[in-house]
Formats: structure tokens, sequence, C-alpha cells
């Protein structure tokens, strides 16, 4: 039956039901009896008041519903505790009972001609994780117990819906993944469905736009996204919108019946069946919405006419401007490229390379590390690289403490930066938006590249990928060659094994000293020009960065700034689109002295053998009169 939910989508709208939570607040129930002691737990009711429940389901189908949603949008481990403990045992079989009462209301109004559809509801729950409040675990636990239920009852979608946290929906969304593969089933056959809520503010409940919503969400496998709840849908409209333009796949919107108002000390939903539909008309027909339906305030009365409109109003067919190839903050999205100037990620929250912030860490003052985020957002970074490597320390604490705190203060997305893959996923366990994982390589073979790429798609997150492979000669590439076969395979895996998107890779070319003097380093910058130019040239939407102050190691600090300069614009023209800096040691090349250019491109391009002063030298032949590395040191 699910597969033919998504053919009556591409057919026509599909029509869910109105509200189930506001319906059983007009009931007068009893405590003890219908509640089984619990006040207001309805989810209990599919147990205590089964045909309660199927009458509410069949009152929306009478009137031509597609669809009816499970009233489980609290039966989840976490929100039936709070009741009683013991309560959360419950969870997989009120799930399964739910979902088989709804089967039951839909088998008695299905028809060949007009089937009918189980949605299984998964509200957002009391405690989010952005906020500290429950643990990543805990609620995929939770989450997963109910979507094994959901399916052992007959559901034919999940529905993540009145989603207030974007790290709840990944975590919801991994919990359903695992269920549907445990029962022998995919996204495909049983989709998974999301429905953000928006509040009057313009922004979901800790300040996302739905902008960000959609990036951070993009890579993961839901058939549509939505709205539903918190407004009407005119306040819906500007984030449909955006949705009908820039979403790919199936766009919802399930409003209540306008906002709510307090009359006499009772909540009532203004907008009546006439007004309501005459705004989602609008949204089919102008817009190209394709699932709809009522929320809170909504009965069989406004469904009535949803359905009257699914019928009648001919959907628009959209046509979607894909967004520019982004990873996003808690807030909003940031473009991999830059239109003025390339993707800058700030350097200075490492631990490695961050005299300042290694201190910071030292005494535990997360309160600057965050202040040091924010400064260098003002300097002009996109992207914040976060890095707590640092032996005797707990790096997975560290890295969790300081990206929970750093994502809700600082508006800009996450590279989190690490060598360990436990923290990594730390990181990312406590971030809403959409982050960068640095990095991937071959050292390790495929084993561990895998594991990097499977938290990339757990979490719906970039990835870099350094050119390093197994080779015990030359395990880190030094030559342009090297460096463009192991991108070549790295982008190869992680494309055609994990099925990452080659718009969300950043190849890493590794920047190698040409600051030691040795005659092994001489040719480490010319050599990653080279490589950076083969690999942009054979991939174009490929990213590509580096960790530019690299090159330019040991040298003083005003030298430095020359030759990471001057490096960086000669890798943007080879076509880099990205670098790890300190923002405000970049200088513009029309303010370095020409002498100090030329002195820097020579380092560069290794030029010790090129005639130079009147000497004569052939080319080819050292000069040993003229080093360029001497005007930096």
């Amino acid at each position: 039956m699910s597969d033919r939910l998504l053919d009556v989508i591409a057919k026509r709208p599909l029509v869910l039901d109105g509200g189930m939570g506001s319906t059983i607040q007009e009931i007068d129930l009893d405590v003890d009896r219908d509640y089984l002691g619990h006040e207001n737990c309805v989810d209990l009711l599919v147990r205590s008041r089964p045909e309660l429940v199927q009458s509410i389901h069949e009152s929306y189908l009478a009137v031509g519903c597609d669809a009816v949603e499970t009233d489980t949008f609290g039966a989840n481990r976490l929100v039936l505790s709070e009741f009683d403990p013991a309560l959360a045992d419950w969870t997989f079989d009120l799930n399964r009972e739910a979902a088989e009462i709804a089967r039951a209301a839909c088998d008695a109004h299905a028809s060949a001609s007009h089937p009918r559809f189980v949605i299984g509801s998964m509200g957002p729950g009391t405690r989010l994780i952005s906020l500290g409040q429950v643990s990543w675990d805990d609620m995929l636990t939770s989450y997963a117990d109910q979507a094994r239920g959901l399916i052992a009852g007959g559901a034919d979608a999940l529905l993540i819906e009145t989603a207030q946290d974007l790290l709840q929906v990944k975590c919801a969304v991994n919990a359903c993944l695992l269920a549907l593969e445990e029962a022998d089933r995919s996204p495909t056959t049983l989709p998974i469905m999301v429905s953000l809520t928006i509040e009057t503010t313009g922004t979901m409940l800790l300040g996302t736009d739905i902008a960000a919503a959609a990036t951070a969400l993009r890579s993961f496998p839901i058939a549509s996204l939505g709205l539903n709840c918190a407004t009407g849908p005119r306040e819906m409209l500007p984030h449909i919108e955006y949705l009908c333009k820039h979403w790919d796949r199936r766009v919802s919107c399930v409003p209540n019946a306008g906002l709510p108002v307090l009359v006499e000390g009772r909540t009532e939903f203004p907008l009546g069946p006439e007004p309501l539909a005459e705004t989602v008309s609008d949204l089919v027909g102008r817009l190209g919405v394709d699932i709809i339906g009522g929320c809170c305030g909504t009965g069989p009365s406004h469904l009535e006419r949803l359905v009257s409109i699914a019928g009648s109003v001919t959907r628009r067919e959209r046509v979607v401007e894909a967004p520019p190839a982004s990873c996003c903050s808690l807030y909003s999205p940031m473009q991999y490229r830059q239109e003025q100037s390339f993707f800058i990620v700030g350097e200075r929250m490492n631990s490695s390379g961050s005299r300042k912030f290694k201190r910071l860490l030292e005494s535990d003052d997360f309160d600057e590390m965050v202040s040091l985020g924010r400064q260098q957002l003002r300097e002009g970074a996109n992207c914040l690289d976060i890095n707590v490597d640092y032996a005797g320390r707990d790096g997975a604490s560290d890295m969790a403490r300081i990206v929970a705190e750093t994502v809700r203060q600082v508006d800009a997305p996450i590279m989190i930066d690490s060598t360990q893959h436990d923290l990594i996923e730390a990181g990312l366990r406590h971030a809403g938006g959409r982050c960068i994982i640095n990095s991937a390589n071959f050292e390790d073979g495929d084993e561990k590249f895998d594991r990097l790429c499977a938290l990339a798609a757990t979490f719906g997150a970039g990835l870099v990928i350094g050119t390093i492979d197994e080779d015990p000669e030359e395990a880190m590439a030094r030559t342009g060659e090297r460096k463009f076969e192991i991108a070549r395979r790295g982008i190869g895996r992680a494309i055609e094994v994990h099925g990452l998107a080659i718009e969300d890779i950043f190849i890493d070319p590794l920047v190698l000293p040409v600051s030691t003097g040795m005659d092994s380093d001489r040719r480490s910058a010319l050599e990653l020009v080279d490589g950076v130019r083969r690999i942009a040239t054979a991939w174009p939407e490929v990213q590509i960065t580096c960790g530019l102050s690299n090159c330019s190691f040991g040298l003083k600090p005003a030298a430095r700034q020359v030759l990471n300069s001057v490096l960086l614009w000669e890798l943007l023209d080879a076509g880099l689109t990205s670098a790890i800096v300190h923002a405000s040691k970049i200088q513009p090349m029309n303010r370095i002295a020409a002498d100090r250019k030329q002195a820097a491109l020579d380092l560069i391009y290794d030029r010790r053998a090129l005639t130079r002063g009147g000497t004569g030298l052939p080319t080819g032949t050292a000069d040993e009169s003229f080093d360029p590395l001497q005007c930096f040191i």
C-alpha cells in the first residue's frame, strides 16, 4: 500500500486528516477510565478507547480524506515516561495498536479507486537536543521504538511532525531508517515525511529559518518537507513559497485553523472551512503544494472543503531552482561558493594550531572559546573549524561541549576537525545545522574512510577528503599527479559507495611547508598549485580547500602573511574554493609590495634555477647566489 501513497501524490494533492488532539480536547473524558490515571495522555486512548479513536479517523475518511494520522503524537519513550516511567515500556505496543486502529478505519473506507493510507505520527516530544535536554542516544532509542511499532501495525508512511529542532529531526530520521532496515523495508517503499513548525517570529522555535532547515535536511532520504501547526495558512505562505521554489521533493502544508485566540479562557481557532480552503487552494494552484491537511482547530467540515480542492484545483507544476550548494548554522545557510571571495574557514579554534585556544581549553574557559568564534566571524570567516585534539583530556566531552555552546551562540556553520572518529561524532551529535567533517583519508585504507563517510551520511554533513593513502613511501601526496589520483579515489568511493553528493565533498590536496630549506620541500607549493588545477578541471562541482598556513611554518609573522597571501591567490586562480585561514591575516595582492610579491612567487614556484640579475646562467642551472627563501628568513 505504501508505494501507492506516492503514486497518489504524483497524480493529485494528497489530503491528510484534521486535528486529532484538538478534537479529543473537545470530548468529555474521564481521567481514570479514559486516560488510565494519566491526565491528558491522549496516546493512551488507543488502548482505553480504541473505538473512539477509530471513530475520529472515520469522521475524516467519511468526508473524503486520503489519509489519517495515528493517535501517537506523544507515544514515544521519552514523553510516556514523563507521565509514568512504567509507560515507556508500552511504546512499541501503543504505536502498533494505534496503527492497527487507523488501518481498520482506512480499510473500512478504501476502494480500488480511492485507497486510504495510515500515516504514523511522530511528534517532537518535550525535550530538545540542541538545548541539552536529552541526549542523541536516548532520543534515537525513543523514536526507534515508536517507528518499530508503527511499522508493525501497518503504517504506510512515517511522519515526523511539528518539529522544532533540526537536531531532533536528524535523530528521528535516523531512528526511522534503523527501524525500516530491521523490518527489511526502505524509505522508497515506506516513505519518511517531515513537517516543521515555524512560529509567528518567522523561524523554528530555536531560530532556524526555512532555508537553513531545507539545507540541513536536503541529503536525508525524506519524501516530503513542509509545515504544520503554530499558525494558519497565510502566515505559512512565505515559507511554503521558499520550499515550492527550492525543495526538490514533495511539499506539504498542514495549517491550524488560523492563529489561536483566547475566548473566555478557552483557546479557539477562528478560521472556518471556507477561508481556510480559499488560502490552501491558492497554495495548491499557484505554488504547487503536494500534500494538504489540517492541524489544530480543524475538523471534518474543514477537511471536506480541502478534499474538494484536491479534486478540483489544478496543481501547479513546480520548476525547482536548486539553491547553491551550502552548509548551514543552526540559524541560516552559508554557500560554499562565495561570489566576492572564497569560503573562509576560521582556523583559530584549533588546539593544535592556536596557542590561545589551547590555553582556553586548558582552563576550561568555554565562554572565551565562543567569543573567539564570534571574533572570527567579525573578521570575515564563513565557517568555524573546531579541533580539540589534546593528549590527556577527554576529547569527546570537550568537543561536545564546545560545539553545543558555539552552535547556539554563533551564527556560523561548523567544520568538526579531528583525527579521531569518536570526537567527530561527539560534535555532530550537538550540531543541528549542516556541518563539514574534517577529514577523511586513506591512511588506514578504506575502513576508516568508510566510517567517516557513514558519519557524513548519518548527520547530513559535508566531508573533507585529504590526499593521503597507504603508500609506505609517500603517504602524504607530494606531487600534483598523486594528489589528483587520491582525490579521484576519494570522490569515487564517497559518491558510489556512500551516496554523498559531489558538491558536498571538499578535497584537501595538502599544503606542505616550503619554508624548511630542505630540497625535498622546495616543490611543495608548485605541486600543490598543479594538484588544485588538475582536481578543479576534472570535477568542477567539487569543493577544494586547504590549511593554508602550513606553507609558511616556522617563518616570522610578517613573512608568513605575505607568503600565505600570495599562495592563496595563486591557488584561487588554479581553482581553490575554500581555505582554513586566519582571515584578518590575509592581505590583498595590491597591498603587498611588488618585490615581496615577486619573492613569494619565486619561492612558491622554486625559481632558484632561473636566470636572474644578468648572471647569464642557463635555464635549469641553480644559481647558488639566489635563494628566494632568504627573503623570508
